[in-house]
């Protein structure tokens, strides 16, 4: 592939990202205002809400940052009663949404699925699979290279 290719390629994907990212981004805004959180902080609710029980050691490496970073999130969340921490034996801890949380949770996956379902709808959901095909296959090569690192 020619480097002009690649570049114009590069682009095109910077300019859809961030400006898909930033529609996802508006869509939850009333909700994150309202409960006093980070569009981060919804996307742990999330992953809490998706995979219960997941330690912060856990997150830290899905989300590549450090444990501090995620010890401050976590515990900004415990402290508003959105989420909490339950023991699994002496040393460690699995994280949970409380009732709350779940609720600013689905507040916020109803509006995302408001919003991305009007872009399938106009795509088509043949091309969204592929989209998401090739999103995936993207993801997977990240990975990869994340664990030859």
């Amino acid at each position: 592939m020619e480097l002009d290719s690649v570049k114009s390629l590069i682009s095109a994907y910077e300019d859809l990202s961030i400006y898909t990212s930033n529609k996802v981004h508006e869509a939850v805004e009333g909700i994150i205002k309202a409960h006093g959180i980070t569009y981060e902080q919804l996307c742990l609710l999330r992953m809490l809400e998706k995979k219960p029980g997941t330690s912060p050691v856990q997150i830290a490496s899905l989300l590549d940052i450090n444990k501090s970073g995620v010890s401050i999130r976590v515990n900004r969340l415990v402290d508003k009663g959105y989420i909490e921490k339950r023991m699994i034996d002496n040393r460690s801890f699995g994280l949970y949404n409380t009732a709350l949380g779940t609720s600013i949770y689905l507040e916020g996956e109803r509006k995302i699925h408001e919003l991305v379902g009007e872009w399938i709808k106009e795509v088509g959901e043949k091309d969204s699979k592929e989209f998401i095909r090739i999103y995936l296959k993207i993801n997977e090569t990240i990975m990869r290279q994340k664990a030859k690192k």
